[in-house]
């Protein structure tokens, strides 16, 4: 990174970033999905995404955890809602498509964190990380 100190000084500084997710996962498989700033709503190709590349993953009897996370900007309450509506959005995408693969006895466990620096799968200091962190992931525990 570099910038202008002054009118002349040129100062040049070099910042790491480290994007290692806090989340420790025990289940089969693992995938997130991406929500625009402020917003619950999929966008196409994520939407496709579920349908196509995870729903795929959910074999009958499966158990499917999706934790919805939202960054730091804005209240917490507020990012409480917001994270609860991504992963009600994710979970009938979801549901809608298990239905249509005639998937059978599959259970939900979701929860909305909101901004709860704990359970936040990346930090919030930096943009970065905040994008990340306007997210759902979803574990996929393979029905035996």
């Amino acid at each position: 990174m570099s910038g202008m100190f002054g009118d002349s000084q040129v100062i040049h500084k070099t910042i790491l970033l480290n994007l290692t997710s806090n989340f420790t996962s025990t289940a089969g498989t693992h995938y997130a999905v991406l929500f625009d700033f402020n917003s619950s709503k999929t966008i196409t190709a994520n939407q496709k995404f579920l349908e196509d590349m995870v729903a795929p993953q959910v074999t009958d009897s499966s158990t499917v955890i999706i934790h919805g996370h939202a960054d730091i900007i804005g209240n917490e309450n507020q990012n409480r809602s917001l994270s609860n509506n991504r992963v009600r959005e994710a979970r009938q995408i979801l549901e809608s498509a298990l239905t249509a693969k005639g998937r059978k006895g599959v259970k939900f466990e979701y929860y909305g964190f909101g901004q709860d620096k704990i359970m936040s799968p990346f930090g919030n200091q930096l943009p970065e990380e905040r994008f990340y962190n306007r997210t759902v992931i979803i574990d996929i525990i393979r029905g035996r």
